[in-house]
């Protein structure tokens, strides 16, 4: 879906999501989440999302109730993952003061954000783990 096909209904849903999940009024103007309502389906809702540092980028994961999606978003330059819930093999924080290190490992890839907010790698840590502990059908 284009930005250009997003209702504004849409997108404050969105934004009212990743507030919810601790980002700041600062990080919502980073153009990863001005271009997430592009991504996510009308009925897939964000429940934890980190900003943070990756390599040389800034860049973004937000776990939603149907996958996962990692971000990088610069003027002529876009990178977008998605990973399926079924492919994280774990996830791993640590904290230094008040930012911590998130690595999300997955079996195609490990993503990794530095100088996240420690309260959402909290909270999208847990939220990880709870989908992973969750017995299949």
């Amino acid at each position: 879906m284009s930005m250009k096909d997003v209702s504004p209904a849409h997108k404050d849903r969105i934004k009212q999501e990743l507030i919810k999940a601790g980002l700041s009024n600062l990080t919502l103007k980073r153009m990863e989440a001005r271009h997430l309502p592009g991504v996510i389906n009308q009925d897939e809702h964000v429940m934890a999302a980190i900003y943070g540092l990756s390599d040389n980028f800034s860049a973004m994961l937000v776990a939603t109730d149907r996958r996962i999606i990692y971000s990088e978003r610069k003027p002529f330059y876009k990178m977008l993952d998605e990973v399926a819930y079924d492919v994280v093999s774990g996830v791993r924080y640590n904290l230094r003061g008040s930012r911590a290190n998130v690595i999300l490992h997955t079996r195609i890839k490990d993503y990794s954000l530095r100088f996240v907010s420690k309260k959402t790698a909290e909270k999208f840590v847990e939220y990880i783990e709870s989908v992973r502990l969750k017995p299949t059908a």
